[in-house]
């Protein structure tokens, strides 16, 4: 019985040896009358024939190969999905318990941190008053710094330490909220407005082929790019 991979093997080298003198007949060409644009047709024709042979070769490998790897795909993310949807469940679960956690810390911090404030405020204005019945410009200057000094403590509630092999991290994203707007800040010159407008090529050509160049839309330029076609003889 023939080997399947043998003569797949010997298929692609029979036909690079016939596709390479048309390949390299295509770095010579030259068209400067109409003789060599007649020859340059026919090699055309050749080349459209190369094409078909690599396509009557390969398109039925290349579409069980793909259908292989969609397969392959689909049981994957049978798999994957249902996962990364439960970690994201959790770690979501997780997130908003250490972000309450985190009000809670700060919140106490901010308590105490008044108390604090409060405690230093009526200690300043205890020492202010004695300053106040000393009768010596001295003593009641020195009672006066005395009670300046005292500056309420920064309170502090560490956070708990992380679990071990954890680590979180905060991303800046970004989001539209009026696109109007920033296309009016982009226009009035602002760079980073300008950076975060994009142009979608292939709707707008798109559109292009629809209204054949008639949309009337200033900054973007309609125009025609010429195509040849030619059938094998």
């Amino acid at each position: 019985m023939s080997n399947p991979v043998v003569m797949e093997v010997e298929s692609v080298a029979l036909l690079r040896r016939e596709i390479a003198p048309v390949l390299q007949r295509a770095q010579a060409i030259v068209i400067r009358t109409a003789n060599d644009r007649a020859d340059a047709k026919t090699f055309l024709i050749a080349v459209k024939q190369g094409q078909e042979r690599a396509h009557k070769e390969f398109d039925t490998m290349v579409e069980k190969t793909h259908s292989a790897w969609k397969e392959a795909l689909a049981v994957r993310a049978s798999f994957l999905t249902p996962l990364e949807a439960a970690e994201k469940a959790v770690k979501t679960l997780i997130t908003a318990y250490d972000q309450e956690q985190e009000r809670i810390r700060l919140d106490e911090q901010r308590r105490l941190q008044a108390i604090a404030d409060e405690t230093a405020r009526k200690e300043r204005e205890r020492l202010e008053k004695e300053a106040a019945k000393l009768k010596t410009p001295e003593l009641r200057e020195a009672r006066l710094e005395q009670a300046a000094a005292v500056i309420a403590p920064v309170v502090t509630i560490t956070e708990p330490e992380k679990p071990k092999g954890e680590s979180t991290r905060k991303l800046w994203r970004a989001r539209l909220t009026n696109k109007a707007a920033l296309i009016q800040t982009a226009a009035d010159g602002n760079e980073i407005a300008v950076s975060c407008l994009s142009f979608d090529q292939t709707a707008a050509n798109r559109l292009a082929t629809a209204t054949k160049g008639a949309a009337y839309c200033p900054g973007i330029d309609w125009y025609t790019e010429t195509s040849l076609a030619m059938r094998g003889e």
